[in-house]
């Protein structure tokens, strides 16, 4: 029997039964997203800086590796723990001349979730000089000179709940809290992802992706039904290069949307199956109105290609230990 007909689909009532109850909310890092921010990958600190992946996670935008790489150097930040980094793609603002090419979309990392967060922010401000200022929960936040090149102005700053945001200036600028349906179906769709997914990420679809245009794969713009409004993924790796990796993939939209979804997920599911990998157990979706996701087990290479198929580059299991930083120079 293929994997597509072995899926079991558990239809869950909205009120007395809802799927609440059986899934936390949504993360930190993705209540706190940015709300300029289209894609999001988030990964825990300990696995990522142990392994190769994280530079191949920072591969689209070298100076987030160049920074994080100089920042830890500098501020001997112990990433042990429960903490998180996380890296926001946040879309330029428009060029200032009408027929001038469109800049690259910046980024935003926040670090979170660290033991002693205030004993971090002196240690910034002890490593790193101040100009000027970044306004966050309604008070001015010192910004910390990181790394100048070119017209790159990579910055740091602090909010009052301990994270830490590092980026380009103008991508700060645009760290507000965002509103909007958006918003609430993107924390919606995580809450229904595992919490101790070592990698996560979210996507927002292609309507809402339009100032950035190719950074979807055609077939996800072409395919992912229309009118929903938030994608959020979750991998839970095994513990050995030929173990079996946990997926998750959560939809949320509009009752229409979410309904098309169903024959989407499973077409999804059935191309990434669709590679040779060790028998698994069946997968499982879980759907109710306004939302619907999908839980199962593939292989390395399955995996690929699922990640591959949401713009995500794939997560090899390293063959050899780690010596260098995320940006590719050897670990301080």
């Amino acid at each position: 029997m293929s994997p597509v007909k072995r899926v079991r689909t558990l239809l869950l009532c909205l009120a007395l039964l809802g799927c609440e109850s059986r899934r936390g909310q949504a993360p930190d890092w993705v209540r706190s997203a940015p709300a300029a921010a289209v894609t999001a990958v988030s990964f825990r600190s300990d696995w990522a800086l142990e392994q190769p992946r994280l530079r191949t996670l920072l591969e689209p935008f070298p100076l987030a590796g160049r920074s994080l790489d100089l920042f830890l150097m500098r501020v001997r930040l112990n990433l042990k723990g429960a903490g998180r980094l996380t890296v926001y793609r946040v879309p330029s603002a428009p060029p200032a001349t009408p027929g001038e090419p469109a800049p690259a979309p910046g980024f935003i990392l926040a670090l979170s979730g660290f033991q002693d967060p205030g004993g971090l922010q002196v240690a910034i401000a002890d490593a790193f000089p101040v100009a000027g200022a970044q306004t966050l929960d309604n008070r001015d936040r010192p910004l910390f000179v990181i790394l100048d090149l070119g017209t790159s102005h990579i910055r740091a700053t602090a909010d009052g709940e301990g994270r830490v945001w590092l980026g380009d200036q103008a991508a700060l600028a645009r760290l507000e809290a965002g509103s909007g349906p958006e918003r609430g179906a993107l924390a919606a769709s995580a809450a229904w992802i595992s919490p101790a997914a070592a990698v996560q990420g979210f996507v927002r679809p292609p309507e809402l992706l339009a100032e950035v245009a190719g950074l979807l794969p055609g077939e996800l713009a072409r395919d992912l039904p229309r009118g929903i409004e938030s994608l959020v993924w979750g991998v839970s790796p095994g513990p050995a290069p030929d173990s079996p990796n946990g997926f998750e993939l959560s939809l949320s939209g509009s009752g229409q949307a979410v309904q098309r979804a169903a024959a989407w997920l499973q077409r999804f599911l059935a191309a990434a199956t669709a590679v040779p990998g060790a028998p698994a157990p069946s997968p499982e979706i879980l759907q109710e109105s306004r939302r619907i996701s999908l839980r199962c087990q593939l292989s390395q290479e399955q995996l690929d290609v699922a990640l591959a198929k949401l713009g995500q580059p794939p997560l090899p299991w390293p063959s050899a230990p780690v010596t260098e930083g995320p940006g590719g120079r050897p670990r301080p």
